[in-house]
């Protein structure tokens, strides 16, 4: 007797779920290497960049070790010069910005007390 090979119904879709998870695995697969990839690329697209910019931050830097101890004396001496007119320029610009506001704020004031005598004024016309 020959033995017949029977395929039922629940041997193929067994057959069938187990390909169609295989399928999807793939596909789930697929995406997270794109995924991957891209942010690896973008990672070292980064890494490209720092270092283009510490090239170019190394590039504009000038070594001082070229200079004589009299040069870096006269370009500090220079720097503190500058830091004591930036310190002086600061204080006049802050009293003259003060003295201002002090200004603005008297000008309204007599302009609201001369307003105030003019209704007054007024108000005896009127009465």
């Amino acid at each position: 007797m020959a033995q017949e090979a029977v395929i039922t119904d629940t041997v193929l879709m067994g057959v069938l779920v187990v390909l169609g998870m295989v399928i999807v695995y793939l596909i789930i697969r697929e995406i997270r290497i794109m995924k991957t990839a891209n942010r690896t690329t973008e990672l070292e697209l980064e890494k490209d960049k720092l270092k283009l910019l510490q090239q170019h931050e190394a590039s504009k830097t000038f070594s001082f070790t070229r200079l004589s101890s009299e040069q870096t004396a006269a370009i500090r001496q220079v720097e503190d010069e500058n830091a004591e007119l930036e310190t002086t320029l600061y204080a006049k610009e802050k009293l003259l910005e003060t003295r201002l506001t002090r200004l603005e704020n008297i000008v309204k004031s007599r302009k609201l007390d001369n307003l105030l005598s003019n209704v007054q004024e007024q108000e005896k016309k009127v009465k």
